[in-house]
């Protein structure tokens, strides 16, 4: 499983440094304005490239994850390079075209590993830190089909959570439609992150009756496979597809704590975390690889989570879990989680939430 640090959100106002910034594990800049990116010529005559001045996040970086929304008009080549120094290399999280066709190919990049970090699909990690960050997106389309590009910059320190003693706020459970990837022979026990996406984009169909907004757990497995990783687990690819849709936006975050997942929840938005799928079933360790991912749909007035878990049959999708148990099981990962919201549904206030 691959780990995601704790992110918190930032306004594309503070895009090139923060004055005001402190010490701090974790920090998502949400950057959607794109006028600040110098602009040049591509390799070829349908290309142009975006590349940004350097990002701060007002700490020593040494880990970061990208996740973009564009229109299905847009392909879009993703790299960024680590400063200092100023010559570093770039690297890359994939190309990506909501159609991929032999042209237009949609596929993380392997084998990006050198003195200075290596980059597994999605997960950029220094062996040494680094101050800030320059990012090159490489176009083949319009420049305004760019909906959002979130960075989630890591620390050096460790991120640590401890429940809550007490619930808050009120409880509230979502009716998020209920899928299993047990449903489908050949996603039975590969598919759980596409059937979570497709549950979050389900409930934002009904509550908005948009019919295009509501793919197929199998529709979403193809759209963000990723022939290099050789599976559906590809973060970036995720919110990718999710954020492709007209009117929605997606990325990938990370929550301090439970607080911040019920007020995201109590907004009347769904989450989608990323879980040890051995601690979240009570067991004292994690099995290697037994990354897993839920939709949070609610919580109990005693605050344990409600969740919709798709590994299992759909008749026990549903599911009230522990919660000093879920945070365990959700700590395996950094607290990660998927966000889908509408265009003008309202977000929580805080740093800890996409601006």
């Amino acid at each position: 499983m691959r780990r995601l640090h704790s992110v918190l959100s930032l306004s594309t106002a503070l895009l090139a440094g923060w004055a005001s910034a402190t010490a701090a594990e974790s920090r998502l800049v949400s950057i959607t304005r794109f006028d600040t990116f110098e602009r040049r010529p591509g390799a070829r005559p349908e290309e142009q490239i975006l590349l940004s001045p350097p990002l701060s996040p007002g700490f020593p970086w040494r880990e970061l994850v990208v996740s973009w929304n564009a229109a299905t008009n847009l392909a879009l080549t993703v790299e960024v390079r680590p400063l200092p120094p100023e010559d570093s290399r770039f690297y890359s999280f994939g190309r990506w075209t909501a159609v991929p066709g032999p042209e237009s190919p949609r596929a993380s990049e392997a084998n990006q590993k050198d003195d200075r970090g290596i980059l597994r699909t999605d997960t950029l990690t220094l062996h040494t830190p680094a101050d800030r960050a320059q990012v090159r997106i490489t176009l083949s389309g319009p420049d305004t089909a760019l909906k959002r590009l979130s960075l989630a910059f890591s620390g050096t320190q460790p991120f640590t959570a401890t429940p809550e003693a007490t619930p808050s706020p009120a409880p509230r459970d979502l009716d998020v439609p209920l899928r299993s990837q047990a449903e489908f022979p050949e996603g039975i026990d590969k598919w759980c992150s596409p059937t979570c996406t497709s549950m979050l984009l389900a409930y934002w169909s009904a509550q908005r009756n948009r019919s295009d907004w509501n793919p197929s757990v199998p529709e979403t497995a193809a759209a963000v496979y990723d022939p290099v990783y050789r599976g559906t687990g590809n973060w970036s690819f995720n919110m990718a597809f999710a954020g492709s849709h007209a009117g929605l936006q997606a990325a990938v975050a990370r929550f301090p704590g439970l607080r911040e997942l019920e007020t995201w929840v109590a907004s009347g938005a769904p989450a989608a975390a990323s879980v040890s799928n051995s601690l979240l079933k009570g067991k004292p360790e994690p099995t290697p690889g037994d990354g897993h991912l839920v939709v949070v749909r609610g919580f109990t007035a005693e605050g344990d989570v409600i969740i919709n878990d798709p590994g299992v049959r759909i008749d026990r999708v549903r599911r009230v879990v522990p919660r000093a148990t879920f945070l365990k099981a959700w700590g395996h990962s950094d607290q990660t989680v998927y966000l889908v919201w509408p265009d003008d549904h309202p977000l929580p206030s805080g740093p800890a939430f996409p601006q």
